[in-house]
């Protein structure tokens, strides 16, 4: 009785294969990039889909042809994405990242020889706060590990997974705490560890929120980039005396990663077009036309990129420019890391409300904490790391296999199936 581990992320997708002998085996998914397999998908026409790595090659040998997705993961819990349309099909969210899980399930059975229908799979603390989108992303994800073929699946809190990670090489009783920030959600548990069996007792407190990663390039993109592709336009339509702005629900789909590849359906896509006839200025109808390139050549995952670089310089640097450019597209901010700094900081103090939730639940207070377990890429950032300081002290964080802990965790609750 073998199983796969998939720890579906945002941001990066990982599996491990634990045999019916009980060996845990990390899987190679991706030929460029070892075990990590970015989760992206790319699709230059029907029945062509591509993954990770091969993904960008492929999406920058098309020249932007066809349609790229990142961050699906995002969409989960919302009850009103009904799909997108893909080579003249509508395509759910379950269909979607089916393609993704049967893809890795494919490599997978490749590299073990077997054919697995049994699955571990991880999820976030919250999908969200409303517990009915909650159980929606969590039946939408169940429907589309079926879709992938597998048959038996057992889902498993990511922070608890990588909690019982962190626990395989610690015996002595501790109160940790686990945090997770990844690229869509930041998840926290407050956990017991000591040697004996684990049991759901041992889980003391449990919170998340879908602000991670992709949220703090949002800001970015909101504060200092948009600008430069029309969140400042202005119109007037015939015979109206209002000065009309850039709708609000539109910015939001700019500003997110996931969410700026559906500005190209066909309704939103023929009223942008339609109010540009009506810009007040010369420059709002050339930002208006760095919008249309960015949707209809699909740069958002380049241009996101080049944000998040930007973020990572920010940490290091006093200011950073932040220059994109593609046919007659060329856009340059230079952005103050202390700006950044202040347009961002109400974001991640949101974080850190949120996880300070599990010591309400508990009753325990933070000096009551032995430790601070961090994972996910998001953890390296630096003004969460400072935030963290503040609140436990540097003595207490531990940085914990940032990128493996939650596939290696889910691995360990997979072995106590068997």
């Amino acid at each position: 009785m073998s199983y796969y581990a998939i720890d579906f992320g945002t941001s990066n997708s990982l599996l491990s294969f634990i045999s019916s002998k009980g060996k845990i085996t990390p899987v190679p998914l991706d030929p460029h990039a070892g075990v990590v397999l970015k989760s992206l998908l790319y699709t230059p026409e029907k029945n062509s889909w591509f993954f990770g790595s091969e993904a960008i090659a492929e999406y920058v040998a098309h020249e932007g042809e066809g349609r790229f997705f990142r961050s699906i993961k995002k969409f989960l819990p919302e009850p009103g994405y009904t799909g997108t349309t893909v080579h003249n099909r509508n395509i759910n969210i379950s269909e979607m990242i089916a393609v993704f899980l049967g893809e890795m399930r494919k490599r997978a059975n490749a590299f073990t020889g077997e054919k697995v229908e049994r699955l571990v799979l991880g999820r976030p603390a919250l999908y969200s706060l409303d517990k009915d989108h909650d159980e929606l992303a969590q039946n939408r994800m169940h429907k589309a590990s079926e879709l992938a073929g597998f048959k038996e699946i057992i889902f498993c809190p990511e922070p608890i997974a990588a909690g019982l990670d962190y626990q395989t090489g610690e015996k002595k009783e501790k109160i940790v705490l686990i945090t997770d920030f990844g690229g869509g959600t930041s998840d926290f548990t407050l956990m017991k560890f000591h040697d004996r069996p684990y049991s759901q007792d041992d889980i003391l407190g449990l919170s998340g929120i879908f602000i991670a990663g992709d949220v703090l390039d949002g800001v970015m993109m909101r504060d200092f980039i948009s600008p430069h592709f029309g969140s400042q336009f202005e119109y007037q339509l015939p015979g109206g005396t209002n000065v009309l702005q850039f709708p609000r629900n539109l910015l939001k789909k700019i500003c997110s990663p996931a969410h700026i590849t559906h500005l190209r359906e066909k309704d939103t896509w023929e009223f942008l077009q339609h109010i540009n006839k009506f810009a007040l200025s010369p420059l709002d109808q050339t930002r208006m036309k760095n919008l249309f390139t960015l949707v209809e050549c699909q740069l958002g995952f380049p241009l996101f990129n080049e944000i998040e670089r930007i973020k990572v310089s920010l940490g290091e640097q006093a200011k950073a420019l932040f220059s994109y450019g593609f046919l007659d597209l060329m856009v340059e901010q230079e952005i103050e890391a202390r700006a950044y700094r202040q347009s961002v900081t109400p974001t991640v103090e949101e974080v850190m409300t949120t996880m300070m939730d599990v010591f309400k639940q508990s009753g325990l207070k933070v000096s009551d904490v032995d430790m601070v377990c961090l994972t996910g890429g998001t953890s390296q950032f630096p003004l969460i790391q400072e935030q963290l300081i503040q609140i436990f002290g540097t003595d207490k964080l531990v940085r914990h296999n940032i990128y493996q802990s939650v596939v290696n965790g889910l691995a360990q609750f997979a072995l106590k199936r068997m």
